[in-house]
């Protein structure tokens, strides 16, 4: 295995394992408190952290230039999350939070130094997430008692990250830039719309298994295979080919057949499938900057998707068919839009 492969096989394991700290913790925080204050303060203030704490911890990781140094910092504070955790879950929440943004920014930009035109690296990197997550929520809402055992796979990663070369900012490849510089930040403005399009499609799936583990588990698992399938697909065929595939056979199968379980997890994958794509264009767009550029697609996006799912109304409109309709729309023409004015040549 090529050392590029290493580097990303080692952040999708942290991903997934900060991942499921924080399923974990959130999870169990809601079961053992009655106070649905306290659990949605936690949900939320886990949210800004985590996902809004990505382009502050991405802005220091791009201006020290340091992936390592910080990468090794995160897996020292989910360790330390853990050794709290018995103590207040909360202040465990937070740590694990300061965390993620972290693992995050890093994991992308120690994969996209190694090799800034591979969807595939990213694809390794991204997949364990959501499936941790998950998993994390559900062992989180049992009585678990066995916790302080993830210390020791991250004990095993920091030792490893340790070890092994990470390649440097200047093994960035520079591209030259043609007459679409111009339209730089509108291009941002599009693709980071499409990526929240996603993620808001993704909560609303999200939401309507929330109750049943067999499909949620089936959604973190297809979400996985198609980040995958997704990053290797995209290098093996024409990316923009693959991405209009995939989100209209997303949109095809997520409405039509969201009742029938195999349907429904084929569709997640395939909504999914594009999110190593998306990185990896954020990061082209932002070369020397890969740790910022993870940040907002990995972080910013998520979390302004996110925002609408602490509303009633929200909750109530996705159980309307027309409101699931609608969504889809605006999903699609977003993805037209960001894929229409990319490069050709970009990756």
């Amino acid at each position: 295995m090529s050392n590029k492969y290493k580097i990303a096989v080692l952040f999708g394991a942290a991903h997934g394992i900060n991942d499921f700290i924080a399923g974990y913790l959130l999870a169990n925080l809601s079961v053992h408190s009655t106070n649905w204050q306290l659990n949605t303060m936690a949900f939320l203030g886990y949210s800004l952290l985590a996902f809004g704490g990505q382009l502050p911890a991405g802005l220091l990781v791009d201006k020290f230039k340091q992936i390592k140094k910080f990468s090794l910092f995160a897996l020292a504070l989910l360790i330390l999350s853990i050794s709290v955790s018995g103590f207040s879950v909360i202040t465990a929440i937070v740590i694990s939070g300061i965390a993620s943004a972290f693992i995050h920014v890093c994991g992308g930009a120690a994969c996209f130094v190694s090799d800034n035109k591979s969807n595939t690296l990213a694809g390794i990197f991204t997949s364990p997430g959501v499936i941790g997550l998950i998993l994390g929520g559900i062992v989180g809402a049992l009585q678990f008692d066995y916790f302080y055992v993830f210390m020791i796979p991250l004990v095993l990663l920091f030792f490893w990250l340790l070890k092994i070369q990470l390649s440097d900012y200047t093994f960035i490849e520079q591209q030259k830039q043609d007459s679409l510089l111009e339209t730089h930040d509108f291009f941002m403005l599009i693709l980071l719309f499409a990526i929240a399009m996603r993620s808001m499609f993704w909560n609303l799936l999200h939401m309507m298994c929330f109750d049943n583990n067999q499909w949620l588990i089936g959604l973190g698992a297809a979400a996985a295979i198609g980040k995958l399938a997704g990053g290797f697909l995209a290098d093996k065929l024409y990316w923009k080919n693959w991405v209009l595939f995939s989100i209209i056979g997303a949109v095809v199968l997520l409405n039509a057949g969201k009742n029938s379980f195999p349907v429904f997890c084929l569709g997640v994958a395939l909504l999914q499938s594009a999110v190593p794509v998306t990185l990896v264009l954020m990061q082209n767009y932002l070369q020397k900057s890969p740790a910022t550029a993870a940040g907002l697609s990995l972080g910013i996006a998520i979390l302004l998707a996110g925002i609408p799912t602490y509303f009633e109304q929200f909750r109530i409109a996705q159980q309307q068919i027309s409101f699931i309709v609608l969504l889809s729309i605006v999903f699609l023409v977003s993805n037209f839009w960001f894929i229409r004015n990319s490069k050709k040549t970009l990756v």
